[in-house]
């Protein structure tokens, strides 16, 4: 398959182009330039798959020109060897809990797969080692450095700003040694992003290490997340409901689970609504009918919205009317988990309460609900337990984590600083 870059000034790629290099030279993001569609026969009896077959089923749907068979089985099985379960917490209502893998976020999913699917493509090219360098406040961190841990010919580089991140944040990545590098940053998130972003396109860098990312602006971190909305399909027709007439609800940052939801419905998911439970900002506007600002704002541009808009073929109209965007302030978001836990007894995180807050707040008698779950409670311990007033209990991952030594680089905010903690592991 082809991938083709969001901005249009860049020649077609391959897979291996478009997952190695993940940022095109015209400085878009790539997308597929066709999408399979899964036959309609298979939902037929989809209820009666597993998780694993019907994760191989969308992979090899994706990727299956390009990466063999039974590598993408492999891949499938060290990757999503975890449960997604769809819980009812209410009277039709459902939460998809994305939060069962080893770092505990949904991220778990997208860069487990995309590990091994950069380790597949690293060994069949003659680039053999990747540099993989990611800025975090948190959640980022911790499943991609979990993912690629240990991983041969592979080593991962996780800024973060000084004085951002609890000592249990921290040590999600900071504690794991082998090929993880942590690198403290004097300075904020914003200065970690612009490090991250001038190394993956500094030209003289990148022709001796080969550098990138496995944030969202990965298509590969993306693509699998579509295979838990397949999950749900299934799951919902177990329940005996139909997916098609269901509100799908999902909590928003840089859009790839609304993004991932819209490729899931391309390539033949029969969802009903998606709608993104999200911060005020550019994704809230633009749904909102408010044009989009010629220039990327740097702090409320979500990473996402291109391949959204390439979806729709920049049809903004047709875009709103299939995806919905609803509004919480932090304020609200801490009033979502009081309502979410007073009604249904369920305890979520601020953003995924926003999701199944959005989902409570509909009419009496409204169609079935499901809302993606994207954090486990326990990751915001300090404000989880001001809000909820309650303890919150440790998953045995991450007392784990906290038990074991931090060990990590400081430095500036310049390139020259971060260069140089990369040649020296290299």
């Amino acid at each position: 398959m082809q991938y083709y870059s969001t901005s249009g000034n860049s020649a077609r790629a391959s897979l291996s182009q478009a997952i190695v290099h993940c940022v095109a030279p015209d400085g878009g993001i790539y997308m597929p330039a066709s999408w399979p569609s899964i036959p309609r026969a298979f939902f037929n009896n989809i209820d009666q798959l597993s998780l694993p077959d019907i994760a191989y089923v969308v992979a090899n749907s994706l990727f299956g020109e390009d990466v063999d068979g039974a590598v993408l089985k492999q891949i499938v099985s060290d990757s999503i060897n975890f449960k997604i379960p769809l819980v009812r917490i209410a009277t039709n209502l459902f939460a998809l809990e994305l939060f069962h893998g080893p770092s505990l976020s949904f991220k778990d999913i997208g860069t487990r797969f995309l590990a091994r699917l950069y380790r597949h493509l690293a060994a069949n090219s003659s680039d053999k080692r990747i540099n993989v360098l990611v800025a975090t406040t948190g959640n980022s961190g911790g499943a991609i450095a979990n993912a690629f841990h240990g991983l041969d010919g592979v080593e991962v580089f996780i800024l973060y700003p000084r004085g951002r991140l609890n000592r249990m944040q921290e040590s999600q990545f900071a504690t794991l040694g082998s090929n993880t590098h942590p690198i403290e940053v004097r300075g904020s998130i914003d200065d970690c992003n612009r490090l991250v972003d001038t190394a993956l396109l500094d030209a003289e860098l990148n022709e001796s290490l080969h550098l990138t990312s496995a944030n969202s602006l990965n298509l590969g971190r993306v693509l699998p997340q579509i295979i838990y909305f397949f999950e749900a399909c299934a799951r919902l027709q177990a329940a005996g409901i139909n997916p098609s007439d269901t509100d799908f609800t999902m909590p928003c940052g840089n859009l790839s689970n609304v993004a991932a939801a819209a490729m899931a419905r391309k390539m033949g998911a029969p969802l009903g609504s998606i709608t993104g439970a999200c911060s005020p900002g550019m994704f809230a506007d633009v749904m909102a009918g408010h044009p989009i600002p010629e220039q990327n704002p740097s702090n409320s541009y979500p990473a996402n919205m291109p391949r959204i808009m390439a979806l729709y073929g920049g049809d903004m109209q047709s875009m709103r009317r299939e995806i919905n965007a609803k509004v919480f302030s932090p304020s609200q978001q801490e009033d979502a988990v009081r309502f979410v836990y007073e009604h249904c007894g369920y305890i979520a995180e601020p953003r995924s309460a926003s999701a199944i807050a959005t989902l409570l707040q509909r009419p009496a008698g409204s169609k079935a609900g499901v809302a993606l779950v994207n954090t486990h409670p326990a990751k915001f311990l300090d404000r989880m337990t001001s809000i909820t007033g309650r303890a919150i209990e440790l998953p045995l991952q991450l007392t784990r984590f906290m038990a074991s030594p931090i060990i990590k680089e400081k430095i500036d905010p310049t390139l020259p600083a971060l260069r140089k903690i990369i040649i020296k592991n290299n």
